[in-house]
């Protein structure tokens, strides 16, 4: 059986819809049930209360375990940070914990690519990131476990309404008529990786061995924020994205790098276009 935590969040949402499909054994585990999916293996549990990890382990022994909850954005954990290090540190410390004592076979823990730019680019979230795959390392090196980080990129796609990152946020804002405010410049560039390659990553690292500690989860490929928008008004046409710049949040890389050009692609508009068209076809 796989746990899968956060099965209520975006990237969780979508990993249960795979595994639903494939028909895969599998239990999701978050604080409240998803909005998207209805299904009956599902457990309410705070993961930062260690008595109720260790019960829900002992009780249905998960061969696999696929960590997803956190507390993600540079933004929202700056201004929440005892809720980030609840939800982010002591949750993963209590997952990995419990993986260790209940024998799991394999333990995939989701991180960021924010935590390899942390000592140019210091923020809480990072630094979150940062310790849990700085515990992935204690734990597979000294206690034995088969575990590893799999660092996502800026992840877009469906079931995401919640979702403040910049593409999600665009989308809503040109759905329901308001402004985008762009941090900085906006030449900027960003990794941007629809969420069904993420899906496809992890379920080929769950049947494989592991043999390193962090996985890059990315298209290696670079496009600006500025591009970005441009090519979501071309998609929309006759209806047009309203932006205007703001100071960028504490701890936001504004840092301008070159920009692949390669990355307009047909496979990343048709991938915003999924995108768009699941957002045109829910109530935001």
């Amino acid at each position: 059986m796989i746990l899968v935590t956060g099965s209520s969040g975006f990237i969780g949402s979508n990993f249960i819809k795979f595994l639903i499909e494939k028909n895969k054994s599998f239990h999701g585990i978050d604080l409240k049930p998803s909005k998207y999916l209805k299904f009956k293996n599902f457990s309410k549990i705070d993961l930062a209360s260690p008595k109720k990890v260790n019960n829900f382990f002992k009780k249905n022994k998960p061969s696999s375990v696929v960590h997803l909850a956190a507390i993600s954005g540079v933004n929202i954990c700056h201004q929440n940070q005892d809720i980030a290090f609840k939800n982010n540190i002591l949750a993963t410390y209590n997952i990995l914990k419990a993986s260790k004592k209940y024998n799991c076979q394999k333990v995939l823990i989701a991180s960021s690519f924010a935590v390899e730019k942390f000592s140019s680019n210091p923020n809480f979230y990072a630094s979150t990131k940062k310790i849990c795959e700085d515990m992935i390392k204690v734990y597979a090196k000294s206690y034995g476990l088969n575990v590893a980080a799999v660092r996502f990129s800026n992840v877009y796609g469906p079931y995401s309404i919640h979702k403040s990152s910049s593409i999600h946020q665009m989308i809503k804002c040109l759905i329901k008529k308001k402004t985008f405010e762009i941090h900085g410049t906006g030449k900027q560039v960003r990794d941007f990786i629809y969420v069904d390659e993420i899906i496809n990553k992890l379920n080929n690292l769950i049947r494989k061995k592991l043999s390193k500690l962090t996985y890059n989860f990315d298209t290696k490929k670079k496009i600006s924020i500025n591009s970005i928008i441009n090519i979501i008004n071309s998609i929309y046409k006759k209806k047009k994205l309203k932006t205007i710049h703001v100071k960028a949040p504490a701890g936001y890389d504004v840092s301008i790098s070159k920009e692949i050009k390669k990355n307009s692609s047909r496979n990343l508009i048709l991938n915003l276009i999924k995108t768009i068209n699941w957002y045109n076809s829910e109530i935001i």
